[in-house]
């Protein structure tokens, strides 16, 4: 029987390194543009599904510390539209703020913008103009992430003011206030924050916790919204349009602590970045978006950026990162 133990153990070893590649560059974009020194990548980049990919720019010596530009680039690595900051478009207050976005079906932008009493969904153009803004309905919110449904249905996460709780929202197309969602696992993370949990508690007040200020939210393929926890380990919520808990997935880490710090979704599957302390290395899992089950494990200790871009067939991943001479580059990646 001991043996037979012995035996299974090193199968489950062998089968573990079989499982983890080797993430290597494919194309390396520089993409022309140079940021400030003072300046930094959002580590939230994304990509639609023209192959266009977008980075919010941050500069907190701006006379608008608030203002965080969308820049869109096109598959071969040309800037097609600097999309203005909702702020300034509303003549908001210049607020150290989050301003989420989010890429519609049609190309357009659509993106949240706070001030003191109340958060307004922004949508732009392909080309960057401003088309429509709208007030949601109170109470007011600090915004970190948010999906618009195919029907319309806006679900968004972030922290209510003042006392900075854990705040979940489905909103009419209209911006009226359909239902609030209190998920199994959030009074607890309040809690532990209250107590000054330093799993939670970020070095930054306003971010108010690391759980939700770190965390992710996509829409699904299959048309549900994934809301992922920043947690060891990882949590995900999967919440349909109408804002019902359809499933909760537990995403092991590849290392015992380790916590997400970034996230995308290709058909059936979750590709998630996770690391330690302050992220000078990290780690690359892809789990089943069903099961929760881990399918394989990267290495890519060459290749450090924000994972912008997943695609499950083929396998393909896609950072962008600063380079020594602050410009932009996109990375695409393979395993080999």
């Amino acid at each position: 029987m001991r043996l037979r133990s012995v035996c299974s153990l090193v199968f489950l070893s062998a089968v573990a390194l079989a499982q983890t590649k080797v993430l290597q560059p494919q194309q390396t974009l520089n993409l022309r543009v140079h940021l400030g020194s003072n300046e930094s990548l959002s580590n939230d980049s994304q990509c639609d599904s023209q192959g266009n990919t977008f980075a919010t720019i941050f500069d907190p010596a701006e006379d608008q510390p608030g203002d965080r530009p969308l820049l869109m680039f096109d598959s071969a690595g040309k800037l097609k539209a600097r999309i203005a900051t909702s702020r300034k478009s509303l003549q908001l207050a210049p607020l150290d703020a989050f301003e989420p976005s989010f890429l519609l079906p049609g190309g357009e932008v659509a993106r949240l913008a706070w001030a003191k009493d109340a958060v307004f969904l922004v949508k732009f153009s392909t080309d960057g103009k401003l088309e429509s803004r709208m007030a949601l309905a109170a109470p007011a919110f600090t915004p970190h992430y948010f999906v618009i449904f195919p029907e319309g249905e806006i679900f968004v996460s972030g922290l209510q003011r003042p006392k900075m709780k854990i705040f979940n929202a489905l909103y009419a197309p209209d911006g009226r206030l359909l239902k609030r969602l209190s998920l199994p696992e959030d009074q607890a993370i309040d809690e532990a924050v209250r107590r000054g949990d330093i799993r939670y508690t970020p070095a930054a007040p306003i971010s108010g916790n690391r759980a939700i200020s770190a965390g992710r939210l996509r829409l699904g393929d299959d048309g549900n919204a994934y809301l992922m926890r920043s947690t060891s380990p990882a949590k995900v919520y999967v919440i349909s349009a109408s804002g019902e808990l359809l499933r909760s997935l537990d995403l092991e880490p590849p290392d015992v602590g380790q916590t997400p710090r970034g996230m995308q979704l290709s058909k059936t599957r979750i590709a998630v970045e996770f690391c330690s302390d302050r992220c000078e290395t990290t780690e690359l899992a892809v789990f089943d978006a069903n099961t929760g089950r881990k399918v394989s494990g990267f290495s890519h200790e060459q290749i450090f950026g924000s994972l912008s871009c997943f695609t499950e067939k083929p396998e393909k991943f896609t950072f962008l990162t600063v380079n020594d001479d602050q410009n932009l580059e996109r990375i695409t990646a393979v395993a080999k």
